[in-house]
């Protein structure tokens, strides 16, 4: 297998479905509030909107991944199809007159982007596992950059041509994300026949501690994307929405050398212990953002992501890929991000509702509490790597 030529070109093609992955996001997720308020929904609305799609996303993670446990699915099916309905939807965006058949479309490509993230991290670490030099450290840092300047781009399209820019940038990494699941290698998946079907009770029977830890990551996540989708109406908050563009850039070049050298990292310490020192830094961040002043204070708050969510989002994965064995690997990563999910939808729910009910400044507060309860069951939940 090691002459391979695919063996070569799979870490390519990850980084490639990285950037998809994190473009779409940088489009499709982050602007997501702006593009719905633009069409007359109230922010309580729009996050219940989005709450009810992240919902949807929240119970097929674990029925796709079922399927795929069953063997009548494969990982490159999954994220095809997910691409392919999410190009749909955007193709389809700028076309549509009535604003709630524009809330339902973008509502069906949200679920598309929500569930995507748990199987591209599968393929990845299926991929590695199965032989193929597959770097996600690298992978993902590459994607944080895409992130960051798609991020800031769409904001100045925008500014430039109008709300229109959203759906029609969203589409070019869809089609990213078709093109490089496609190239890649089939053989990559191989790992997957280690996976046993299984009943869903079965794996949090088996791993106890880490379904604690799964609530523990579900709370954490509310804070943490809270900021994320109501950053346009912090920014109002801070003196000017359309700084919403370079915060989010600022946010994710900084994450870059942490993602990009996390295997350095964990020389010094095992992903248990950075998964708990992410913990702090994402409630010092929500804290930060409510006690510094104007956009300047905004902006320097990002910093916290340098051992935030920098370090959460390459250590979950690795912490999720030791302490469950082989078997069960594709399940580990739905699982954690499926309590991601979980504190997303809390937060569509609840940060629109509180911004309109008691404000930004009490928002940030009540957010700040909650992380900080997050972080706390984080530090008694993680465990150590354990052996197949």
């Amino acid at each position: 297998m090691n002459g391979d030529l695919s063996l070569k070109k799979a870490n390519l093609l990850y980084i490639v479905l990285q950037i998809s992955l994190w473009g779409i996001y940088g489009v499709l997720y982050s602007y997501a509030n702006r593009y719905l308020l633009s069409q007359g929904l109230s922010s309580t609305l729009t996050g219940i909107l989005l709450a009810a799609a992240t919902a949807v996303a929240f119970v097929l993670q674990p029925v796709i991944t079922a399927i795929i446990d069953r063997k009548k699915l494969e990982l490159k099916g999954v994220l095809l199809l997910l691409s392919a309905l999410m190009l749909l939807c955007s193709l389809t965006l700028p076309f549509i007159k009535s604003l709630w058949a524009v809330a339902a479309v973008y509502a069906v490509a949200y679920v598309g982007v929500v569930v995507y993230p748990a199987f591209i991290n599968s393929i990845g670490v299926v991929a590695a596992k199965s032989g193929y030099n597959v770097n996600f450290a690298l992978a993902r840092g590459v994607g944080a950059f895409a992130f960051g300047l798609t991020a800031w781009g769409t904001n100045k399209l925008i500014e430039a041509f109008g709300k229109i820019s959203i759906p029609l940038f969203a589409v070019v990494f869809c089609l990213t994300g078709i093109f490089s699941t496609f190239a890649f290698p089939k053989g990559a998946e191989a790992l997957t026949k280690k996976e046993k079907a299984s009943k869903i009770t079965d794996f949090f029977k088996r791993n106890k501690k880490f379904t604690a830890m799964l609530f523990a990551v579900a709370v954490l996540n509310i804070g943490h994307n809270i900021l994320g989708n109501c950053m346009y109406q912090i920014a109002l908050f801070k003196g000017d929405g359309n700084a919403q563009g370079a915060v989010l850039m600022i946010s994710t070049f900084v994450e870059i050398p942490t993602i990009v050298f996390f295997a350095k990292l964990l020389k010094f310490a095992n992903s248990s212990t950075y998964m708990r020192i992410s913990g702090v830094f994402f409630t010092l961040r929500i804290i930060l953002t409510l006690i510094l002043p104007n956009i300047w204070g905004l902006y320097a708050a990002q910093l916290c992501q340098i051992l935030g969510y920098a370090l959460y989002t390459v250590c979950s994965v690795y912490y999720a890929s030791e302490v469950v064995s082989d078997r069960d690997t594709v399940k580990g990563q739905t699982y954690i991000s499926s309590a991601n999910t979980i504190g997303c939808l809390v937060a569509h729910l609840a940060g629109g509702a509180m911004i309109d009910a008691v404000g930004v400044a009490n928002m940030l507060i009540i957010t700040g509490v909650v992380s900080a309860l997050g972080m706390m069951l984080l530090f008694f939940t993680t465990e150590k790597a354990k052996k197949d």
